[in-house]
């Protein structure tokens, strides 16, 4: 127990008192018997200083203070009594009594465990963590005076009776008035201590076989992340709330603490890698899917990552002087990376890259075995060349896929020289009329009208086709909406000669800078801008690639940068699972749970990369079969539902 010592410390106003304790172990003392001679000095001592009125002050504070300490001394006995009874009587001490108190640090050993067993539960096992229990109960209240509740019966039975009011006025119940509905949300928090039954071949006499090796079932609820409290359901629930509501990890940390779940920041990032690692063959055998895909959507949205792996590498010598490698040798706390976005009708997958290099889709795109006539989209980044291969040996090009340029991305290079040269009822502003570019502004409404319009034809042409599967989409495309491109191409043309002009003459034409960057980018990408037109897959913009991006943005501007580059690559990971989840009306948590499940049940298929301590730090190989994989593709979980 512990002996609370009480020392006294002048102020300005008497005596502070500061209490100072003590450890002592196999404290015993007979209270009662102490209490009854400190009364009879008590009665000495004011006997003693009645002649002396300071001394006799001085000494009845001290006495004061004493009875304070035995006050002190018999709660902390009476404690130690209670405790000792709660702990099979044990000897405890009074800092050690508190902990297990408080902090549930019990240490008695479980029952119904055999003590022999090499492979016994130890009385330290922590408890599996479950996670929210949602119950919705649907039940009616009626809410009387006084803010008193009762039944629905109750309050019929209280209509036409009468009662005294705080205002000593007598009122009657005369009605029951449908008053608004409300909604109450409870969570529950489980926490489950599991056991295995061991089991092990016998004979027909059930007698144990030679050299039988003792054997317990393998389930996510024992085996997921086994030194942690983390349940299968849990981690569900944390990716859920990091990638689905956009709370970066260290906020769910401080909302699970708050639910009584302690996870620090450290725990979370690295369960949340291990289980990434867990989640990589799925990922896998989604890229398959790109070689079933004949219309993909890419595109690409920044990202920051604090760990600069490349600052410490130069750059190769043929890289040397370009502002991509120069940007990596950035000393700014964080340094920019890229995310990768590739859409098509069965998968959304998601890539992680500390380079912005239209190699780096086209790449992924060539490994998994992308169809020859398969319809690739993009913005005017990929160059000609992303869709061409080229033979070392006679420079000959080969063309590995259809690559289409989007017509969005053009008609928003008008539209952003619209919003900035015209004020807000249309009117050109001052700058545009003393420069005398108020044609650009003309030429920018005619040619956004124009796409405008081939958008529409060509969403009627693809609604035709997809009603009646006999016609012909790409002979539709060139009879109806060919004419309408040639125009655009045409116009801008004719305004590109006109604003520019060979060395040493004049342009016939005046712009502004942002109307001639809008009539290069469309000459640029002419040839990708009309490739949709004969192609049955094609089309005129990537904005559904765009789209699956927005939430990426909503959360990296939570995040602000991640710390590791292998952050980033399991938040692709993750995110890739979402937003194809999401394509296919699977409920994203729920899709979790299944997949951590039945990965966790063939965790012995699955090669890691390991630390020294045995941790988990990356993903090499899987072989898991492909059936196995294939029923946990989200498109395949929705034709069951």
């Amino acid at each position: 127990m512990e002996l609370a010592l009480l020392a006294l410390k002048s102020s300005k106003y008497g005596f502070d008192i500061i209490t100072v304790s003590r450890h002592i172990k196999d404290f015993n003392v007979d209270l009662k018997a102490l209490q009854k001679q400190f009364d009879k000095i008590s009665k000495q001592v004011e006997k003693e200083t009645k002649s002396q009125p300071a001394l006799a002050l001085l000494m009845n504070t001290m006495l004061g203070f004493f009875r304070i300490i035995f006050g002190l001394l018999e709660e902390q006995i009476k404690l130690n009594q209670i405790l000792q009874e709660k702990l099979g009587n044990k000897t405890v001490d009074s800092k050690r009594a508190n902990n297990e108190n408080i902090n549930g640090r019990g240490c008695e050993k479980k029952k119904g465990v055999d003590s022999s067993d090499k492979n016994r539960i130890k009385a330290t096992t922590k408890e599996q963590a479950a996670t929210k229990d949602v119950k919705v109960v649907e039940q009616e209240k009626v809410i009387g005076y006084d803010d008193k509740e009762y039944n629905k019966e109750e309050a019929d039975k209280l209509i036409g009776t009468t009662f005294i009011g705080a205002d000593g006025r007598r009122y009657k119940y005369t009605r029951k008035l449908n008053s608004s509905r409300k909604t109450d949300f409870n969570v529950t928090l489980t926490k489950t201590q599991y056991f295995k039954l061991e089991y092990v071949p016998v004979d027909d006499y059930n007698n144990p076989l030679p050299d039988a090796v003792p054997q317990t079932a393998i389930s996510a609820k024992t085996d997921f992340l086994k030194k942690t409290e983390v349940s299968v359901n849990l981690m569900a629930h944390i990716v859920y709330l990091w990638i689905r509501l956009k709370s970066p990890l260290n906020r769910v940390a401080t909302s699970l603490a708050e639910y009584g779940i302690r996870l620090s920041r450290q725990q979370l990032y690295k369960n949340v890698g291990i289980t990434a690692d867990m989640l990589m063959p799925i990922f896998k055998r989604m890229e398959y899917y790109i070689q079933e895909e004949v219309r993909l959507l890419l595109d690409e949205t920044y990202f920051s990552c604090r760990e600069k792996l490349r600052l410490c590498i130069s750059p190769p010598e043929d890289e040397k002087g370009k502002s991509k490698a120069k940007g990596q040798r950035s000393l700014s706390k964080s340094m920019r990376s890229y995310f990768y976005g590739i859409v098509g009708d069965l998968i959304c997958l998601y890539y992680h890259d500390l380079d912005r290099n239209s190699d780096i889709p086209k790449d992924i795109l060539i490994s998994n075995n992308v169809r020859d006539n398969a319809f690739v989209e993009t913005d005017g980044f990929y160059r000609k060349s992303f869709n061409l291969s080229t033979n070392e040996n006679d420079n000959t090009q080969t063309e590995l896929f259809k690559h289409g340029v989007c017509y969005v991305h053009l008609k928003r290079y008008f539209c952003v020289l619209l919003n900035y040269a015209t004020k807000t009822d249309g009117t050109p502003i001052a700058e545009f009329i003393e420069c005398k570019w108020e044609q650009d502004i003309e030429d920018s409404k005619r040619i956004c009208d124009k796409i405008s319009n081939a958008f529409h034809v060509c969403n009627k042409i693809t609604k035709r086709c997809d009603e009646d599967k006999s016609l012909d989409i790409v002979a539709l495309k060139h009879e109806e909406l060919r004419p309408l491109i040639d125009e655009i191409f045409t116009d801008i043309r004719t305004i590109y000669d006109d604003i520019n002009c060979k060395k040493g003459e004049k342009a016939r034409r005046s712009c502004s800078k942002k109307f001639r960057d809008a009539i290069k980018y469309a000459i640029n990408n002419e040839a990708k801008l009309k490739t949709f037109l004969d192609s049955p897959y094609g089309l005129m913009s990537s904005t559904k690639v765009e789209e699956k991006f927005r939430e990426l943005d909503i959360l990296r501007n939570g995040m602000l940068a991640s710390d590791t580059c292998k952050g980033a690559e399991n938040l692709a990971l993750f995110y890739s699972l979402y937003k194809t989840a999401q394509m296919h009306g699977i409920e994203f948590e729920t899709y979790l749970q299944k997949a951590i499940t039945v990965m966790t049940e063939h965790l012995d298929e699955i090669e890691f990369e390991k630390d020294h301590r045995g941790t988990i730090t990356g993903y090499k190989s899987h072989s898991i079969s492909d059936e196995v994989l294939d029923k946990l593709m989200p498109w395949n979980m929705a034709q069951k539902q």
